[in-house]
């Protein structure tokens, strides 16, 4: 199912903003120097943006459609911008976007977003279906499952390198 394949990307997109939001909640504070350098300084926002990332990443695979898929995209361009903000400022903060393991940010982070927002535009202009709503036999499932924790895993290298 050629279809299934593509669909594969943002769920992609979607798992990682799961993985990202999750780290967060349990980490919140490795996301306040990047929030601060925007001025947003309440010690509640990294906790609300975790969970918001995985309210809307667990929406889009569940639910799908072009709406979900585009408040994924949204969210990856945002992180986008301000990460090219920082970049640019020359900020020696961490980006935080993976709790506590995260890098310092550069260019690669900001490429590393605006690629993963592309992968969740797919799901905007095929509106992807969710995971289980399609018709799709399990078998299919199943192996979008598998390509998810393995691609998720993947994508999350390639944005902390």
């Amino acid at each position: 199912d050629h279809m299934a394949a593509l669909d594969l990307l943002p769920y992609l997109a979607a798992g990682l903003l799961l993985v990202a939001g999750a780290s967060k909640v349990r980490h919140p504070d490795t996301m306040a120097d990047v929030l601060a350098v925007i001025g947003v300084t309440s010690p509640h926002a990294p906790f609300i943006l975790g969970l918001i990332e995985i309210v809307v990443g667990a929406a889009a695979m569940v639910f799908g459609g072009f709406v979900l898929w585009g408040l994924v995209t949204a969210l990856y361009l945002a992180f986008a911008a301000l990460l090219a903000l920082l970049t640019r400022n020359d900020a020696e903060v961490s980006c935080g976007c993976f709790g506590q393991r995260s890098t310092p940010v550069g260019r690669r982070q900001v490429l590393a977003d605006l690629g993963t927002a592309g992968l969740a535009a797919i799901g905007v202009v095929i509106s992807t279906p969710g995971l289980f709503g399609a018709d799709r036999s399990p078998a299919i499932t199943a192996l979008l499952i598998v390509g998810i924790a393995v691609g998720v895993a993947a994508l999350r290298r390639a944005h902390t390198g």
